[in-house]
């Protein structure tokens, strides 16, 4: 099988195929970022020039300039932290001399970062890709160190992939005191491993949430935590004008009739438990339903010749299923089109829950792992649209329950009844999406509060330096005087 050829989705009426785009950043940023306008910015530089004039600069630390480390495991964080530098470009420009570095992928690379470490490799789920891993993340995270302790950052951007970031936070503060620590995607300690709650605060200087209760649970703990708002649901948010009709035909299919997206998730070993299942399950439908169109997103980091192996040995044609490539936000204009999503549980779940797609969301994993998540799990659901509604706002088909049977039941309800279609977008609209900031981009957020922390550590150490020389000063006076005095 021959994948499809992607579409150029930029020629769709009401499709801007880079959300937040600079010109739009800076836009925002000037009317409504939240205190993190470009104008405030030079009132604190002139001012900080008119100071500069009459002291010396720090030697560790220049305000004109930011000295940025970068840490993002995995596509989703190198796609955040490539938003996050798109958006602190504009803000700095022509104010600060950026020199940013560290670990990521291609659309960190693309924005200019001096990628030190390749995270395209970095996916992990479950206990035994931890194991199988070790030895490439003890490499990975000993080289990181020693380039942080050469290079000596003003800030650290760490975003998401906690088991290595929080590592890294830790070994920052001891070698590298005056770096300030920015986490960007707080670690779900409310999910599984709560111990963390207790740590955070000990190394990192900002937390940066993207899930409204995670504010509230972390300053508690005595973090400085602050919620910046979603970027899933804002870029969703962006495509509200999408002429939905128009995706549809550009992936061949007819918008006339109902359309499944089926979304079997970013990793191989996540292809390898929920791929067979969701295909079986088309091929049940599609045998009760003739009408059903099926189109499957293919992840970046999933090989062509994985989605052929599995469709060959199912016996899945072109015309059966249609695959795309998630490029170009191809994704977000198919969860956003499509009238059902099959989803594997990660991230897209709540993007779909903020397109007000309805969705099934599943997952399938090793006997034993699975008994393993279940004695360390801390709450009952896995799904994100559930944890932040409170309440089941879309199906979990997990482990066992994960049959083709159950995936074609549930999907008839759907099509058989237009009320439980209204019913479930009004859920995930009041639950899910209105819960969730979408009227600002979450990275101009986070670029504010780069740069703010900046300046603040900048004044907070130009004083420190002033009272010390005040200090040797007043000392070298009383020397003076004891010596007239003798």
């Amino acid at each position: 099988m021959t994948e499809n050829e992607t579409p150029q989705l930029e020629n769709i009426p009401g499709i801007t195929t880079q959300a937040g785009s600079p010109s739009k950043i800076q836009n925002e940023a000037q009317s409504e970022s939240g205190g993190y306008e470009v104008n405030d910015t030079e009132e604190v530089i002139s001012h900080s020039k008119k100071e500069d004039s009459e002291k010396s600069h720090l030697p560790s630390l220049n305000l004109f300039s930011l000295n940025l480390f970068i840490s993002a495991g995995e596509a989703s964080g190198d796609n955040h932290g490539a938003d996050v530098i798109r958006s602190l470009k504009v803000l700095a420009k022509d104010k600060f001399k950026l020199s940013m570095w560290g670990m990521g992928g291609s659309a960190l690379k693309d924005e200019g970062i001096e990628i030190l470490q390749d995270s395209s490799n970095l996916g992990i789920i479950g206990i035994a890709d931890v194991i199988k891993k070790l030895p490439q993340l003890w490499r990975l995270e000993n080289n990181l160190i020693n380039e942080i302790k050469k290079r000596k950052p003003d800030v650290a951007l760490l975003i998401d992939y906690p088991g290595l970031n929080m590592r890294l936070a830790a070994k920052i503060k001891k070698l590298v005191p005056h770096c300030k620590v920015i986490f960007y995607i707080a670690p779900q300690v409310w999910a599984w491993n709560s111990g963390r709650i207790r740590k955070i605060p000990k190394i990192v200087d900002r937390l940066l949430t993207i899930l409204p209760f995670e504010e509230k649970l972390h300053q508690e703990a005595g973090t400085s935590a602050k919620f910046v708002g979603n970027p899933s649901a804002w870029v969703i948010n962006q495509l509200k004008d999408l002429d939905q009709d128009e995706v549809i035909r550009y992936m061949g299919l007819s918008p006339d009739k109902p359309v499944i997206g089926i979304f079997p998730g970013s990793r191989d070993r996540e292809i390898d438990f929920m791929l067979p299942v969701l295909l079986e399950s088309a091929k049940a439908l599609k045998a009760k339903n003739p009408e059903v169109q099926f189109l499957l997103i293919k992840a970046p980091t999933i090989s062509q010749e994985k989605i052929d192996k599995f469709f060959k040995l199912h016996q899945i044609s072109d015309d059966l299923i249609k695959v795309k490539s998630a490029e170009k936000n191809t994704n977000l204009f198919v969860l956003q089109s499509v009238d059902f999503a099959w989803l594997t549980s990660g991230t897209v779940t709540l993007e779909a829950a903020c397109a007000l797609t309805p969705l099934i969301l599943g997952y399938r994993e090793n006997p034993i792992f699975w008994r393993g998540y279940l004695f360390v799990r801390q709450i009952s659901q896995i799904g994100l649209p559930n944890i932040i509604a409170g309440e089941e706002v879309c199906t979990e088909l997990l482990q066992e329950n994960c049959t083709p049977e159950k995936w074609v039941e549930i999907t008839e309800k759907w099509l058989s009844s237009k009320e439980k279609v209204k019913t479930t977008k009004e859920l995930l609209k009041t639950k899910v999406k209105d819960v969730l900031e979408t009227t600002i981009n979450p990275a101009d957020r986070v670029a504010g509060e780069i740069l703010t922390i900046h300046k603040i550590n900048y004044a907070s150490l130009e004083n420190q330096i002033y009272m010390r020389e005040q200090a040797q000063k007043n000392s070298q006076e009383t020397t003076n005087k004891t010596s007239i005095l003798k």
